[in-house]
């Protein structure tokens, strides 16, 4: 797809471009450790817990893959976040390739839960996430049945690591879409274009 010429742009795109042209500093990729705090610190547990979930899934003892889902599924749900906050940015510049369809919401995304956040992920629409919005929905089902079964009567040990490395694989499925999603917005959107040339001019 190609980006849409600032002489075809309306007024009001034009000027949500410059503004975030203004205000998006330069990025230069630099070691952990030059980081400053508390900046550093967030990289450094981030860092630590995926370490930690890729542990769990690796270990032998297949309980463990109960916590590797949980964690996982969590991390998820920060990247959903992250994922939204950058669709903000594009439906304000590329409104020819993202539409919001909704009530905006006031609160922080980081008080949201993972239902909540799949919700306002529907309030976009644009083909590109055709394929992301079902398995974040599916996502957010099978972790509220999993959670809500976790310690009652109804499925015994061997049932609930089943149920743990099949939400595993989902999330494989999750993550490579957002990838994909996320590699659409860097190439085919002016605020990915933008975002990559300043982070490049920086290296």
């Amino acid at each position: 797809m190609k980006i849409t010429n600032s002489n075809n742009l309306d007024e009001k795109t034009k000027k949500y471009r410059e503004l975030y042209d203004q205000i998006i500093i330069s990025v230069k990729n630099i070691p952990l450790e030059k980081h400053k705090e508390p900046f550093r610190g967030w990289l450094e547990k981030n860092h630590i817990f995926l370490e930690d979930i890729e542990k769990l899934k690796k270990n032998n003892n297949n309980r463990y893959k109960i916590l590797a889902f949980l964690l996982e599924t969590q991390f998820i749900e920060f990247q959903l976040i992250d994922l939204l906050q950058e669709l903000k940015l594009v439906v304000d510049t590329n409104p020819d390739i993202i539409k919001f369809v909704g009530k905006k919401q006031t609160e922080e995304l980081y008080k949201f839960t993972l239902g909540q956040l799949y919700r306002e992920l529907y309030k976009y629409e644009s083909d590109f996430l055709k394929n992301l919005k079902p398995l974040i929905e599916k996502l957010n089902e099978d972790r509220i049945r999993f959670t809500h079964y976790l310690f009652t009567s109804i499925k015994g040990i061997n049932e609930v690591i089943k149920e743990a490395k099949d939400g595993l694989t989902l999330n494989e499925k999750v993550f490579k879409e957002l990838q994909s999603v996320l590699e659409y917005i860097k190439q085919k959107t002016w605020y990915g274009q933008m975002y990559e040339r300043k982070r490049i001019n920086k290296v």
